[in-house]
C-alpha cells in the first residue's frame, strides 16, 4: 500500500516535470528565439503593413500641414521599415544597439522642401521655418513611432528577455535531468507496474495540453485580440497559436506515448500471470 501512494506521488511530480519541461522547450523554440519572431513577421507581412500605416501617418500631417503630398515621395521604403524593424527585435533579443534611421527621412524632407522653396522663389522667414522644422521633426517622430510603439518599454523589454535567456542557459538542462531521475527512480520503486504509472503520467500531460488547446478555442478568443493596430495583434495571435498548436501536438505525442505503455504494461502483467 505505501509503495502504490509513494509511486503516485512521484508519478504526479513526474507529470509537474514534464509540463514544465515541455513548456520550457516551446517557449525557447518561440518566443525566446529570434529566428522565430522573424518568420512570424514574414508570414503575416508585418513590414508592408508597418510601412503602409506609417506611410498614411505621413501624409495626414502632411495635409494638416498645409504641404502637397507628393513632397512624401521617396521619403522612407518598404526596405527601409524592414531593416529598422530587424534593428528593434535584434536589440530585444541580443541587446546589439538599435539604430533607426530618422536622420535620413529629415535629410530628405529638407531637401524636398528647400527645393520647393527654391522652386517658388520664396523667402522663409523666421516664424515659417520654426515651422518647418516642427513639421520635419514631427515626421520622424511618427516614423519613429511606427518602428518602435511604445519606446520607453523597449529597455525593460530587451532587460526581461536577457534575464529569462540568461537563467534558461544556466538552468533549461535541469528539468530533463530531474525528469530522468524521477523516472529512474519511479522504476526503482515499483518496477513490475514501472509503465503503468509512466502512462498514467504521459497520458495526464498530455491531456493538460489537450485541454489548453480546447480551452483556447472556446473561452479565450485568441483571434480577437488587438493591441496597438491590427498588424501588430496578427503577429501576436500567430505567436500565441503556434505556441498552443505545438503544445496539442506534444499533448497528442504523450497521449500515444502513454496508451502505448499502457499496451506493454498489460501485456508484461497478462505474461506473468499466465507464469
Amino acid at each position: 500500500m505505501v509503495k502504490k501512494i509513494v509511486s503516485y506521488i512521484v508519478t504526479f511530480i513526474l507529470i509537474i516535470l514534464l509540463v514544465a519541461s515541455t513548456a520550457i522547450t516551446i517557449l525557447s523554440q518561440t518566443i525566446l528565439k529570434e529566428k522565430f519572431v522573424l518568420s512570424l513577421l514574414d508570414k503575416n507581412n508585418y513590414y508592408t503593413e508597418t510601412y503602409n500605416e506609417i506611410f498614411e501617418s505621413f501624409k495626414n500631417n502632411t495635409v494638416q500641414s498645409g504641404l502637397e503630398e507628393t513632397i512624401l515621395d521617396g521619403i522612407i521604403t518598404e526596405e527601409q521599415v524592414k531593416t529598422d524593424i530587424q534593428s528593434l527585435i535584434k536589440y530585444i533579443y541580443t541587446g546589439k544597439e538599435m539604430s533607426i534611421d530618422t536622420e535620413g527621412i529629415k535629410t530628405k524632407l529638407q531637401g524636398k522642401i528647400e527645393e520647393i522653396i527654391n522652386e517658388n522663389n520664396k523667402r522663409v522667414n523666421t516664424e515659417e521655418q520654426q515651422a518647418i522644422n516642427i513639421y520635419i521633426e514631427t515626421i520622424a517622430n511618427i516614423y519613429r513611432d511606427g518602428i518602435v510603439y511604445a519606446e520607453k518599454y523597449i529597455q525593460t523589454i530587451q532587460n526581461v528577455f536577457a534575464k529569462v535567456q540568461t537563467i534558461l542557459a544556466k538552468v533549461q538542462i535541469i528539468p530533463y535531468l530531474v525528469t530522468l531521475g524521477i523516472i529512474v527512480i519511479l522504476i526503482f520503486i515499483n518496477r513490475k507496474e514501472s509503465l503503468k504509472y509512466l502512462s498514467i503520467a504521459c497520458i495526464s500531460t498530455g491531456t493538460l495540453f489537450i485541454i489548453l488547446k480546447i480551452v483556447e478555442s472556446s473561452t479565450m478568443q485568441v483571434h480577437n485580440i488587438l493591441l496597438l493596430n491590427k498588424a501588430f495583434s496578427n503577429v501576436i495571435i500567430n505567436a500565441i497559436q503556434s505556441i498552443i498548436t505545438s503544445l496539442l501536438i506534444t499533448g497528442i505525442v504523450f497521449c500515444i506515448l502513454g496508451l502505448l505503455f499502457s499496451i506493454i504494461g498489460n501485456i508484461k502483467t497478462g505474461k506473468r500471470t499466465k507464469e
